[in-house]
């Protein structure tokens, strides 16, 4: 289209300007009185011409810009299919008719129903483009894009009822998304393969239904809101009351294991105690044992000295090596090396008696018994 302007342009003021000159020389020769000369002749020629060319030449030029596509008809019969560039086609002929090949957009409003016969009000956003290679057919068969579009848009109506039909109002409110999944497809498979063009996207732009669909889908919503608040609550209770029963469990196992803890404490700690005083009593009595026999040992031995007698101890030994029972006993000597009669030991005792008197006494004698073989045992008072 610039091209032709510019053309237009160039060949209207050439034509003017040889004009002009040739009317200025003829204008100068009638008043010299003088024929026109040559050049007169010459720019009316060229101005002709100029006008010829402005008939013409921009006529038979022709722009395709892009994002377009040219149908070539040649005397009202489609003849080719131009892209985008410069062409000389000679108009009086050969006419160009021009399609869009840019993404087009198609708005849809329509009223269908559901499966289980709601109505539903439909807003879709249909984006499609043409088949370029494929203009000429759309030219020969729908001439115009826009009646190619009438014939889209009844399509696409048709599978979007289709497809709303096959579903519950519920379905489509709880599956919007594979609903227009479902649409997308099958309009793209209606339309793409018989119509000449390309849908790029359909989208469901907007859902509504009826007043009292909405009422009763809300209050629907509320009620299944309030249930699952019961069911929670409901959840809730039996938690906590498992949780306070576990609790329960725990404090009493902790309150029998702490009750079992302290009996056996309690019964360990007895234990140490009868056996410590069991110990005490021991250590006491082998304490008095040791004593009475240290003490009988030195009263025995301040009888032999008083009496001029020697303490002979004898250990007899019983058992075996892991387990001995050493018997010890004490025999009285006579410097003679016999052994001390009783009749000389009850002497004997009388002049230990006698030595008592004249030393710190508590008034208290020692009791001395023969035994078999001489054996003399102490007891003491």
């Amino acid at each position: 289209m610039a091209i032709k302007v510019v053309l237009f342009v160039v060949f209207i003021s050439s034509a003017l300007i040889f004009a002009g000159v040739a009317g200025f020389k003829a204008y100068r020769a009638d008043d010299d009185g003088d024929k026109p000369k040559w050049p007169v002749g010459l720019f009316g020629a060229l101005a002709v011409a100029m006008v010829v060319c402005t008939i013409f030449i921009p006529g038979n030029i022709h722009q395709v810009n892009t994002g377009e596509v040219a149908v070539v008809r040649d005397m009202g019969k489609v003849a080719g299919i131009r892209e985008a560039g410069v062409y000389w086609d000679f108009y009086m002929t050969k006419k160009y008719d021009y399609y869009d090949t840019k993404v087009r957009e198609i708005k849809i409003e329509t009223q269908t129903y559901s499966k289980d016969n709601q109505i539903i009000g439909v807003t879709a956003d249909l984006q499609y483009a043409i088949d370029s290679t494929q203009v000429d057919k759309i030219a020969t068969e729908y001439g115009t894009i826009d009646k190619l579009e009438s014939k889209i848009t009844s399509i696409a109506l048709d599978n979007i009822k289709s497809v709303f039909a096959q579903n519950t109002a519920t379905d489509v409110i709880n599956n919007r998304s594979q609903i227009s999944a479902n649409i997308s497809q099958t309009v793209e498979a209606s339309i793409n393969t018989g119509y000449y063009v390309n849908v790029k996207t359909i989208v469901l732009t907007n859902i509504n239904f009826t007043d009292d669909f909405e009422a009763a889908v809300a209050a629907k919503v509320a009620e299944e809101q309030k249930r699952q608040q019961a069911l929670i609550e409901q959840e809730r209770q039996l938690a906590e009351a498992e949780n306070n029963k576990k609790i329960a469990i725990a404090n009493a196992e902790a309150e029998a294991r702490a009750a079992q803890l302290k009996a056996e404490a309690e019964a360990e700690v007895a234990r140490i105690r009868a056996q410590a005083d069991q110990d005490v009593a021991k250590i006491e009595a082998d304490t008095a044992l040791y004593a009475g026999q240290k003490n009988a040992a030195i009263a025995l031995q301040k009888l032999a000295s008083v009496n001029g007698w020697t303490v002979v101890t004898y250990t007899d030994t019983k058992g075996t090596e892991d387990t001995s029972d050493d018997i010890t006993y004490n025999k009285l000597v006579k410097p003679d090396e016999t052994l001390v009669t009783d009749t000389e030991l009850q002497v004997g005792v009388n002049k230990l008696l006698e030595v008592y008197k004249y030393e710190k006494w508590d008034g208290k004698l020692p009791t001395y018994q023969m035994g078999e073989n001489g054996i003399i045992s102490v007891v003491q008072p």
